[in-house]
């Protein structure tokens, strides 16, 4: 999937660790990235999850507390060696200012904090983008906002697809000041992707790209919550050229180093281009199935960083173009449709090709609205994905899965699911000629 990796320099003079501090709003798959990397993780999330204390056991790593906001972490993780350096992940990239107060105390893995705010600023990507004809959706810009045009609501202080809604008539009318955190964006229909690249010395590489879930209500997600990802896919060459096109002028534009993320909406052979996240995103494990650690090994090496005792394999792919994935993933959130305490079977699974993660500790209470857990299904293409979630469920009883059942006794329904997953595919299909 990568057409410009080319060979990096040698990995000579760099920082080595052993131990890596992981902080995000979830990190349970990135955890597992970085022991398969040769890393020991030490966690920080929102949520501690019952597979993410599971993997850390026996040694392999350690939870370092749960917070329930970021303005919680500098003060929690000063019981961490100062030595040990931070790689952030999502959701860290809107609070800018705890990076550098972290920064200040012990090596932060990621992009600079001046990167980050450039790149959150979604008038100087637009204008970075729109200078080089790159598709880029309208921002309400003029004293008045078009009125005729389709425009959302977003915050420049969210990630996960919140805080996204239609403007009430007065936001149009006085275009949404920026000086509340909100902007307006012309929205545009199509499908809703995502790309994954690394930026280092050697120029910046594409892993791959995918479909996003938004809003599904089969997964019980609102308005523009994101729900996950299926991929790798192919858009076509041409596409492929755009979003291409799009992370190099980002990169020379911004500085930015390491794994990134570009969000874009599909159109008719177009790839419109709506925001940027400076980090490694959730779609990581769609690129991991068969190069485990691939994507934080290629993160810390754009960076100046390696594992004290990384693994042979992944010393191969960094110098090395990557090997095209013969097998699509796909991961999809659950969002909690009630108020839900966790039991202590949930998600228990049995052999099932669907595996549940991101699974909540025993008596928690997951609130409505929030993410329950998620699924993951591997196959050849997207077709044996959909045809599995169907079957799945049709031989329940013959399974005797408890994981799935417990999903379908709480009112999930993963035929649902892939009747929701066939329409994308199919709008995919047609959109990307």
């Amino acid at each position: 999937m990568s057409p410009t990796s080319r060979k990096l320099e040698p990995q000579t003079g760099w920082k080595t660790t052993r131990s890596l501090l992981l902080c995000g709003a979830s990190v349970r798959s990135l955890a597992e990235s970085a022991i398969a990397a040769g890393l020991r993780p030490l966690c920080v999330d929102f949520f501690e999850d019952e597979d993410l204390t599971q993997i850390l056991s026996s040694g392999r790593g350690r939870f370092v507390g749960r917070i329930d906001s970021f303005d919680q972490l500098p003060k929690l993780i000063r019981s961490v060696r100062s030595q040990i350096p931070m790689l952030w992940a999502g959701g860290l990239e809107n609070h800018s200012d705890l990076l550098r107060e972290i920064g200040q105390q012990r090596p932060v893995i990621g992009a600079e904090p001046a990167v980050v705010d450039s790149l959150r600023d979604p008038r100087k990507l637009s204008q970075w983008l729109a200078e080089a004809a790159i598709g880029v959706p309208r921002l309400a810009s003029e004293a008045r906002a078009d009125m005729n045009c389709l425009w959302l609501k977003k915050s420049v202080n969210s990630s996960g697809g919140m805080g996204i809604g239609s403007p009430s008539p007065a936001d149009v009318k006085h275009r949404a000041a920026s000086s509340r955190g909100a902007y307006l964006q012309e929205y545009i229909d199509g499908v809703p992707m995502s790309a994954m690249f690394c930026s280092d010395s050697a120029g910046v590489h594409l892993f791959g790209m995918s479909l996003q879930a938004i809003g599904w209500p089969s997964l019980c997600a609102s308005g523009f919550l994101f729900c996950g990802n299926v991929g790798p896919v192919e858009p076509g060459q041409e596409v492929t050229r755009q979003v291409m096109e799009a992370a190099r002028i980002i990169v020379e534009q911004s500085g930015l180093k390491g794994v990134f993320g570009i969000d874009f909406i599909l159109q008719h052979g177009r790839a419109w281009i709506l925001e940027v996240n400076p980090r490694i995103t959730a779609s990581h494990m769609l690129y991991e199935q068969q190069h485990p650690g691939l994507i934080t090994h290629r993160h810390l090496s754009a960076l100046g960083w390696q594992a004290a005792r990384p693994k042979r394999l992944l010393e191969q792919d960094s110098i090395r173009s990557l090997i095209p994935l013969s097998t699509v993933t796909a991961r999809l959130i659950l969002w909690a449709r009630e108020d839900i305490r966790a039991s202590k079977s949930f998600g228990a699974d049995s052999g099932s090709p669907l595996k549940i993660s991101d699974r909540p500790q025993s008596g928690t209470i997951i609130l409505t609205g929030s993410p329950l857990c998620s699924i993951t299904l591997t196959g050849d293409d997207t077709e044996e994905i959909i045809r599995q979630l169907v079957s799945i469920e049709e031989n329940l009883r013959a399974s005797k899965n408890r994981g799935v059942a417990s999903l379908i006794k709480l009112g999930y329904s993963l035929k649902s699911v892939g009747s929701q997953l066939q329409l994308l595919w199919q709008k995919f299909k047609r959109f990307a000629n």
